[in-house]
């Protein structure tokens, strides 16, 4: 499933193996061995995936029947020269250990950016995946909104309280929580920036709204409304293997601008998400069929800030938003 980028990148270089050593939940390690591991471990990958724990993993660990758990070694990356021969290739952050016990072996050691370029398209399990954590966090963004809604007049209105609220609501939810809430100290009539990202399985879903206690409309609805509308032409402008991150960006930031909003006062960005919160593609990356990225646009203006983010999955017939929480700032005590 995972072997065609890096198969064509080993034959490319005249290299045996793409190998990496990396901490508990590196995301490289965790695409190739297909789950996220408790421990450090060593990842080969040379016609099939094989993985060196620091330590036994136990039986449910999670790793694909394909994938190789091979004896624990309390330095994985000492078993590297021993799962290659003549050349690997390996991420640029690859440790400095790792590197010396291959080169001190006789083993050529030449950087690639192959698995960056893997997770630009996520298979139809990793979109599914996505979708549960999408979901999850907008769990959370329901909570953080209810309890907004119910709690204006006191401290269950701050912005401590609206994350902790988010949090339980992506935990009930399956998830694992990591919500973000902007400013961290508000006045009661401040526009509060929730981003709610839940992680299933690794997987890293963010989901943006900004909520105001007792809006009355005015600038923040007016705002809000264009980074929605910014949000939706990014998405609407995506065509599988011809967008990039960047183009997709410069719509919505056209599109904010039609309604009064200029660049200087807008923020726009498209990336990539998954085993990080942010990964390819991005920039002048191209958008291909399978992308999951983030869409996201705020505004600001005299010290007020609004933002809006969405994920959307590229399709061969364009781009498609995840989730269906509502964007309006006015919080409700049940979504």
């Amino acid at each position: 499933m995972r072997a065609p980028p890096f198969a064509t990148a080993l034959a490319d270089a005249d290299a045996d193996a793409f190998v990496h050593v990396g901490p508990p939940d590196d995301p490289v390690v965790s695409y190739l061995a297909g789950t996220q591991l408790p421990c450090r471990a060593a990842v080969v990958y040379g016609g099939r995936v094989a993985v060196v724990p620091e330590r036994s993993l136990p039986g449910a660990s999670g790793v694909p029947a394909e994938v190789t758990v091979l004896d624990p070694h309390s330095v994985p990356a000492r078993r590297l020269p021993g799962l290659a021969s003549d050349a690997v290739l390996a991420p640029r952050m690859l440790p400095h250990d790792a590197a010396l016990y291959l080169e001190e072996a006789g083993i050529d050691v030449s950087s690639t950016v192959v698995h960056k370029h893997a997770r630009r398209s996520k298979t139809p399990a990793e979109q599914k995946t996505l979708r549960e954590a999408v979901a999850a966090a907008e769990a959370g963004l329901g909570a953080a909104g209810g309890l907004l809604a119910d709690g204006v007049a006191d401290d269950l209105g701050t912005p401590a309280a609206v994350r902790r609220a988010a949090n339980a609501g992506i935990a009930d939810d399956g998830a694992v929580p990591a919500t973000t809430v902007r400013p961290a100290s508000a006045e009661p009539d401040t526009p509060l920036r929730v981003t709610a990202t839940a992680v299933v399985d690794g997987y890293h879903a963010p989901v943006r709204r900004t909520f105001v206690a007792g809006a009355d409309g005015g600038w923040d609805r007016r705002a809000t409304l264009g980074c929605e509308y910014g949000v939706d032409a990014a998405i609407d402008v995506i065509e599988a293997g011809e967008t990039t991150a960047e183009r997709a960006g410069e719509e919505a930031t056209a599109e904010l601008a039609s309604l009064g909003f200029p660049p200087e006062d807008t923020t726009v960005d498209v990336h990539g998400v998954g085993l990080e919160r942010r990964e390819a593609p991005t920039g002048e990356a191209t958008l291909a069929e399978g992308a999951v990225v983030s869409v996201s646009a705020g505004v600001t203006d005299d010290g007020r800030t609004v933002g809006v983010s969405d994920v959307a999955v590229v399709g061969a017939d364009g781009a498609e938003r995840v989730g269906s929480f509502p964007r309006s700032v006015v919080p409700k005590a049940d979504y």
